[in-house]
This record gives C-alpha cells, sequence and structure tokens, in this order.
C-alpha cells in the first residue's frame, strides 16, 4: 500500500480534521484547490466496531449505511477527495483494530489517523483525545493494534502536551517506534485549547529527532496558518524541512489557502465559489446539507459590504435558491 505521506512534494498541504466542518463536500472543494491530502471529521472507532456498517459503491460515491446514521454519514466520501485518510476516536485498542480491519477490507480510504489531541470537554471527558497524552502506554497500545490491522499507512494527530510544550519530546518517539508513519503534531498543549499563540519549535525539534529512529516517518506541522505563504514559509526552519502543514480553521471560507493563485476580482468570483461549495453540500446531503452550509456561508461572508444584514439571511437558508439570492447583494 502506497504510504501517501511520503512525498517528493514538501510541503504536503493537508485538510485538518475539524468536527461540523470537514465533511465529503468541503473536502472535494479543498482538493479542487490544491490540498494535497483531506481528512474526515473525528469518527469513533466503538462506533464502527459496533456498527454492522455496509459500503455501496456507486460511480465514485462511496455510500455507508448502518444503524448509527451519524456514523455512517461521516464515513461517505467521493473518490475526487482522495487521498482520504479516515480519522478515529476512542481509548480501546480492541474497538481501533476491529474498525481498522473493517475500514481497510470495505472502505479503502488512503489512511488511516488516530485522533490524540481533541481537546474537546466531551471527547476528554471519556477519556478520549487529548486525554492519551497523560497515558503513553494506552496510546502506543491503540498504534500497535491499528497497525497490525491494516496495510494503510497510520498516523496520529496530537499535540505539544498536555500541560507543557516539552511533553511531546518524550511522546512522539514512543509513537514512532510503535509503527506510526505519519505525526501531525498541533502547536499547542491540551490546557491551551485554541487560545495563545501556537509553538513550532518543539514540532521542528521532532523532525531532528525522527530521522535517528525511524527512515521513513512524516512530521506535519499544524496550528496558527492564515494564508498559504504562512504555510510554505513555517514548513521549514534552518535545515529542517517538515514534510508538510495541516490547515484548519483557515480554511472556512477560504478553500483556496491550498492554492497559491488567489483570487482575482473577489466580487466575481468569490459567488461562484460559493455557489460551487452549497451545490456540493446539497448534492452529498440533500436539503439538509444547506441548513449545515450555514455555518460555512458565514465565514464566506465575512467583510462584505452590508455583511451583517447577509448574515442574518445566511442562517435561515433551507434551499439553493436562498443562496442564490444572497450571493445576488454580494458587493
Amino acid at each position: 500500500m502506497k504510504n501517501i505521506w511520503i512525498s517528493k512534494k514538501k510541503p504536503l498541504l493537508v485538510l485538518a480534521p475539524m468536527a461540523g466542518y470537514t465533511d465529503s463536500a468541503f473536502r472535494m472543494l479543498c482538493r479542487e484547490y490544491g490540498a494535497d491530502i483531506t481528512m474526515t471529521e473525528l469518527i469513533s472507532a466503538d462506533a464502527i466496531a459496533y456498527g454492522k456498517l455496509k459500503v455501496h459503491k456507486v460511480d465514485k460515491v462511496h455510500k455507508v449505511e448502518g444503524k448509527n446514521q451519524n456514523t455512517a454519514e461521516l464515513l461517505n466520501f467521493d473518490d475526487r477527495e482522495k487521498p482520504l485518510v479516515v480519522q478515529l476516536f476512542g481509548k480501546y485498542p480492541e474497538k481501533f483494530a476491529l474498525a481498522a480491519k473493517w475500514i481497510t477490507e470495505e472502505l479503502k480510504p488512503d489512511g488511516i489517523d488516530i485522533n490524540m489531541g481533541c481537546p474537546a470537554r466531551k471527547v476528554v471527558g471519556s477519556d478520549h483525545g487529548a486525554a492519551l497524552l497523560k497515558d503513553h502506554d494506552l496510546a502506543v497500545k491503540i498504534v500497535k493494534a491499528v497497525k497490525e490491522n491494516t496495510n494503510l499507512p497510520v498516523s496520529v494527530k496530537t499535540r505539544l502536551g498536555w500541560e507543557r510544550d516539552d511533553e511531546i519530546l518524550e511522546f512522539a518517539p514512543k509513537l514512532i517506534e510503535a509503527g506510526v508513519d505519519a505525526l501531525i503534531i498541533h502547536g499547542r498543549t491540551y490546557k491551551d485549547g485554541f487560545k495563545n499563540v501556537s509553538r513550532w519549535e518543539n514540532i521542528y525539534k521532532i523532525k531532528d529527532l525522527s530521522l535517528k529512529i525511524k527512515d521513513k516517518i512524516a512530521i506535519i506541522g499544524n496550528g496558527d496558518i492564515h494564508s498559504y505563504e504562512e504555510a510554505i514559509e513555517k514548513s521549514k526552519s534552518g535545515d529542517i524541512q517538515l514534510d508538510g502543514v495541516a490547515i484548519g480553521r483557515a480554511s472556512f471560507g477560504c478553500p483556496e489557502i491550498f492554492s497559491p493563485k488567489k483570487l482575482s476580482a473577489i466580487s466575481y468570483q468569490l459567488p461562484g465559489l460559493i455557489l460551487r461549495h452549497a451545490t456540493l453540500n446539497y448534492e452529498t446531503k440533500g436539503e439538509h446539507g444547506i441548513i449545515e452550509f450555514r455555518k460555512h456561508l458565514l465565514s464566506y461572508l465575512k467583510g462584505f459590504a452590508g455583511a451583517k444584514e447577509l448574515r442574518v439571511q445566511a442562517v435561515k437558508i433551507k434551499t439553493l435558491e436562498d443562496v442564490v439570492s444572497i450571493l445576488k447583494n454580494i458587493q
């Protein structure tokens, strides 16, 4: 199986996984604008293990069915999103093993990621996500369980530590020795949440350290990337070149962040981009997709003349026609 994380292109530009945002439509759009790898929203390994899920492929679309409709919908994807990585969260190695086996045999994406960095209270309160930063032994067992049940490349998305930036210097080598193919490191601790400026110093140190542990492993930096140029700039520090940069919240309302080409004549081009995104949402999720598109539309409308009025309309959209009506008023 090809390791999508090892590439001659440096840096790889990755759409970071974000709950409620990186659905199939958004992933397709970001790929169109240059994202090298896309990642799903975080998905419960337990739900997949218990789900009795079935995959139906029609043309390029992989549709998943099962008793847990939410999990099934999160797993839906279109081949146009590939290379695609499915991100899992949980705390039981045996459930990760079952999920990895099913994903590999039935869904057939391009990689599996293990979430060890989500700071959401609900996730951490169940000992998932960033909580694994406090239990290195369990984190290693989970990595090994996934590696033993898939031939897909396995990555871990994590943070600098629970409280201290230097915790990653102890944690990362353990994950590398357990067999991960890539580490995506967010430059904040759990205690930071999304506050404070991200720190990349120890991400560069991990890249330097990784070269002494394993020949082929990718180190991806993440945190506070606001432009394509900044992604390229932060991917390197002195002689140290990261393998990639993952871009998260800055992509909201700006999927073109993955491209060196800027939208020119923005009042002309942006409405087309917005309508393209809304249409993809409708095609993948029907009318409910337009309801979910409201949050994306709010991001697109920032900075426009009359934005306050447009945002009032945006939170009420129900149809593609409603979106078109708003776009007529963009100046």
